[in-house]
Parts: C-alpha cells; structure tokens; sequence
C-alpha cells in the first residue's frame, strides 16, 4: 500500500528551523507496528497518522509516534498536523475550529490574533510537589548543582497532557554547557514517573522572549528536542503559579529553543486566569510545509 506524508517545521516561519514533523495520510489500513516502524524510519522527534474521525464529533482522529513509542498527546505534532489539514484543503483555514481526536482526548486548534499563527488548548495543569534531587539532575546533565535553581524555582513535574520535570537553570551559559548521560537521565527520569525534562532560564537571546528553554528525552528517542509544545503549555503554567511572570506577561509568554541545536524556535504561550487560578492554556507558533513524498510498504 502507499502513503502519502508531507514534513513540516512547527514552531518557525524559516525552512530548517523549528521541530520536524512528519504527517502521514491514508493511513487506514495501517498496523500499530507499521506506524511504529514508519516513525523510526523517519527519524523525527514525532510522526503523526491521520484518520478518519469516525462516529467522533471531530475532523479527524490523529495518532502520535516517537521513534520508539506512541503518545497520548504532544504539542508540536498537534499543530503541524493541523497546519498541513489547511495547507492541503482538507480544513478550511481563516477563522475555523480543527477538532483532532487524540490518544488524550479531543484538542481544538484556531488561528487567534496573529495570522498564520496556530493555536491549541491544553488541558489544566496538574503540579507535583517539588523536587529534591538537584544532584542527581546535575549529574544526568553534567552542570553543576549550583547551575540549578531549588527554592524561589522548584524543580517540579507538571502537565497540561505529558509529565514534565521543569528544571530551572541559574543562566544561559550554564544551559548551553549541558552534557547529556543518557543512560543516567534515563533512569532518574524512569523514577520519576516521566519521559522529559525540560531544562529553562530566565536570559534569553532576544529580549522579548520570558524564557530559554533546552528539553530531553532520551526514552523516547528523542536525545533533544529543538521545540515542544507540550512542556511549553507545563512552562507556562510553572512560571505563573510560582509567581515568576506578572499577570499581564501570563497572556503573552515567549519561549526560545532550539537554538544551540541548530534549529531556532518561537513558541508562544497563551493562559487566562481568575486571580490565582489558571482557566486556560494555549499554546501556539508558526509552521512551514518543506517536503511531500509518498511511502510505500
């Protein structure tokens, strides 16, 4: 049978920025293994198979693969497939809810504000309490302890769809001189009852941006991820519940990353509260179609 697939980058409007992603159509008579050797054939952080919704009240029904696993949900996967359904004319575009059905539950994308601009909802934020293991991050990314935040910024998991272990750095020199033990970071994260960390500070390259962020995820095939918009939902949501932004940034959240990988990215973080409590997260960027090809297996 063939396939038809298209890659896209999420998170940028410049060819060979932003996070890859492959978006694979016609993938009705597709096994469970198949798609999980389509995406290790791809060798991208994630590929998506779209489906046809159907008794569900959606568009349609989209499953999310690493290279090693499937997932429930994740961000940048959910906004460049939705940014291909209007490229291709299979949604209208403008103003017109998407509705994909997830392993997670159904996921609504719209273009707010800024043309061109696709935004998700995420679902509200479940935090952990924080952590004590500052050490043993520090050894899993090879900085020192002292490069990482413990009091005023917790190391905290929190999710808006994905357990994220945020982990605040003290600079961006400090960001840019982590080294990887995969196997170590593999095992801590495996303790911990996630599948990433997502390392951030507080400096950033561009003085509008609030953070700089690097993410990993060594389980999932993944060694880093030039943008995710699952954690970037979680970031969001940690910064304003430990009162790191003000009210007014909260509506507007800028995130980096990519950048010492190569691959710059611009994520945009949208939440609405009610004094102290979060109502809404979205989160959302730009995309860019780069290829079209079809599969044949």
């Amino acid at each position: 049978m063939n396939c038809s697939f298209y890659q896209v980058d999420v998170f940028t409007k410049i060819p060979f920025g932003g996070n890859p992603l492959a978006v694979v159509f016609d993938s009705e008579g597709l096994t469970d293994q198949n798609m999980q050797y389509i995406a290790k054939e791809m060798n991208l952080s994630e590929t998506t198979f779209v489906l046809p919704p159907g008794n569900l009240p959606v568009d349609f029904l989209v499953r999310i693969f690493t290279p090693e696993k499937e997932l429930p949900f994740a961000g940048h996967p959910t906004l460049g497939t939705a940014h291909i359904l209007r490229d291709t004319g299979k949604v209208l575009s403008g103003d017109y809810t998407i509705k994909l059905a997830l392993k997670a539950g159904v996921v609504t994308v719209r273009e707010m504000e800024k043309e061109n601009h696709l935004f998700m909802d995420q679902l509200l934020p479940v935090f952990q309490p924080p952590l004590d293991c500052s050490e043993e991050i520090g050894k899993a990314l090879g900085i020192s302890t002292d490069g990482i935040y413990s009091s005023s910024r917790p190391v905290q998991i929190v999710s808006t769809g994905l357990p994220i272990l945020v982990v605040p750095i003290t600079s961006l020199q400090v960001l840019e001189k982590i080294s990887v033990d995969t196997l170590r970071l593999s095992r801590l994260l495996t303790s911990l009852g996630t599948d990433l960390l997502y390392a951030f500070t507080s400096q950033t390259f561009d003085p509008d941006a609030t953070i700089h962020s690097r993410a990993f995820a060594p389980k999932l095939g993944i060694p880093e991820d030039p943008a995710t918009g699952s954690a970037a939902g979680a970031a969001g949501a940690y910064l304003s519940s430990n009162k790191l932004i003000s009210k007014e940034t909260c509506g507007n959240i800028f995130i980096e990353q990519g950048h010492m990988i190569g691959r710059p990215s611009s994520l945009f973080v949208c939440i609405k509260q009610n004094e102290d409590e979060i109502k809404s997260i979205r989160v959302g960027g730009e995309s860019v179609t780069l290829i079209k090809g079809e599969i044949s297996i």
